[in-house]
């Protein structure tokens, strides 16, 4: 299913028009989790990272993974940050699955900083299996705050902005009340409401994994008076709604 949906952001702003796409099943996407790793995670509870990989097990089981779908790849930190695999590595759900559950827990610092660069320039630069036309995005999971070089350093905003300018979707995703939710905020796409979330503890993270899905999927443009008309002939003849953040309600476009 398509969505046209147009969001106000304030009376003397325009509209911007975000595109929802049903990439969960059909769609081209190229996605990266990056995973803290870190010590506080199985310090807080031992059981965590074991919950933080079953989080990433049943988010995957919204997709279809394969070539012409879905592509993961896994970058975790701790206190250096590395690839675990790329996009083209695992090609079918069964063995990407029984790969994230055998995923090490690393222990050590936060060092998100490094995991972004690597995210942009060894998973989703040329050459590392991205795809024409997918739409690329990351999820990340952390219960802290980065702390490589040094405690909020402001690389990781600089490596975040850099992922976004080229054009991937970071999604964050802040566990307990230990992360700086301002920060996780910045490191989001824009706008954070629909990329940033809290969870007061991993044992609640089951309660977004259904509402993570489909936000990975969306398309921002800046308003234009012709693009309604545009976007709507493209996608004819799916369901399409207009949807008004402030009154939280939507209405049939077509």
């Amino acid at each position: 299913m398509l969505f046209f949906c147009t969001w106000t952001l304030g009376a003397l702003q325009r509209d911007n028009v975000y595109v929802f796409v049903d990439c969960l099943r059909t769609g081209l996407v190229d996605l990266a989790f990056v995973v803290d790793s870190s010590g506080s995670i199985n310090y807080k509870d031992p059981r965590n990272w074991d919950i933080t990989k079953e989080f990433l097990v049943n988010v995957t089981r919204l997709f279809n993974i394969g070539p012409d779908y879905v592509q993961v790849a896994v970058v975790l930190f701790s206190t250096d940050a590395l690839v675990q695999w790329g996009l083209t590595r695992y090609r079918y759900q069964t063995s990407l699955i029984n790969a994230i559950r055998r995923l090490p827990y690393l222990d050590g610092l936060t060092n998100l900083n490094d995991a972004l660069y690597l995210t942009r320039t060894e998973v989703f630069a040329p050459g590392f299996g991205t795809r024409n036309g997918a739409h690329k995005a990351a999820i990340i999971v952390t219960d802290g705050v980065d702390n490589v070089p040094t405690y909020g350093t402001v690389l990781t905003l600089q490596n975040a902005t850099a992922c976004k300018n080229d054009n991937i979707t970071l999604t964050t995703i802040g566990v307990s009340s230990q992360v700086n939710e301002d920060r996780l905020r910045q490191i989001a796409s824009s706008p954070s409401w629909l990329h940033y979330f809290k969870v007061e503890n991993f044992s609640a993270l089951t309660t977004i994994t259904y509402e993570l899905g489909p936000k990975l999927c969306i398309r921002t443009y800046a308003y234009k008076p012709t693009l309604q008309y545009s976007v709507k002939r493209v996608l004819e003849p799916s369901h399409i709604k207009i949807c008004h953040h402030r009154r939280r309600s939507c209405t049939a476009l077509c």
